[in-house]
């Protein structure tokens, strides 16, 4: 199993920067990871995608020399099994309500004595079968990271024990739905969620985790100062449209 580029960061102290792969197409994915991404953000929870589809983007990933982390809220634990022997480095566990989801998570994703998760050593997470199960175990163990999204206003009181568990190595806010779950459509940096914000950064700082958020480049040095050190920066969506946009504005000025 190659090192993850992630981990290797979370242990070093460093800066995470992410990007998000909304459109399911390999080429695109192994694009954005060899521009020198962390990891490439896959979601799972908006999109339902062929499982040999999903392999692809994973492969694309680790071919473009990024960390696959993939947002899927599993019902079950294949859904887990299958992603990380894919290759998957991180699993973004969504709209978390309480520490017990995440303790299942964990559980799934991590082997004894760290959790429960069953083996089978033939995949591309075991260097296929080429790794011993003791060998594989511990590195698999070490490898993997979790980002736990705080992204639902009833998860707020569990914050600090979510940040204590061991397995978890990020929280990440999600600004959109935690203003519409406080009942507002905008903005996004409302004073009740920026504390929120605030309190994760806090909680995470108490225990040794890393804070992320997603953000506009121009904001992160700003979330920085306010304790965050994980960050999803653009997505291709993001690329396209606003790529088209300043084309257009340029061509049409120079032609006016």
């Amino acid at each position: 199993m190659s090192p993850s580029f992630v981990r290797q960061k979370l242990a070093r102290g460093e800066t995470i920067l992410t990007a998000k792969a909304c459109y399911a197409d390999p080429e695109l994915v192994e694009l954005m990871a060899s521009s020198g991404c962390d990891a490439i953000w896959l979601c799972l929870e908006h999109k339902r995608l062929d499982p040999s589809l999903v392999y692809s983007l994973i492969q694309a990933c680790r071919l473009g020399g990024a960390d696959a982390l993939v947002r899927v809220k599993p019902a079950n634990h294949a859904d887990v099994l299958w992603l990380l022997e894919s290759g998957a480095r991180g699993l973004m566990l969504p709209r978390v309500r309480h520490p017990d989801e995440v303790r299942t998570v964990i559980d799934a994703m991590k082997f004894f004595p760290a959790g429960r998760r069953g083996s089978d050593v033939i995949h591309a997470d075991s260097d296929f079968g080429r790794q011993s199960l003791a060998d594989y175990t511990v590195v698999a163990n070490r490898e993997t990271f979790f980002v736990v999204q705080i992204e639902e206003p009833d998860v707020v009181p569990h914050l600090d024990t979510i940040a204590a568990l061991p397995g978890v190595d990020v929280l990440f806010v999600g600004p959109a739905d935690l203003t519409l779950g406080l009942g507002q459509t905008g903005p996004l940096n409302g004073p009740e969620v920026m504390k929120i914000v605030d309190a994760v950064a806090a909680a995470c700082a108490r225990h040794g985790k890393r804070a992320g958020i997603p953000c506009a480049a121009d904001q992160v040095a700003s979330y920085r100062a306010r304790g965050y050190s994980f960050f999803n920066v653009i997505s291709d969506y993001r690329c396209v449209t606003q790529g088209v946009k300043a084309a257009l504005a340029t061509a049409r000025t120079a032609v006016a």
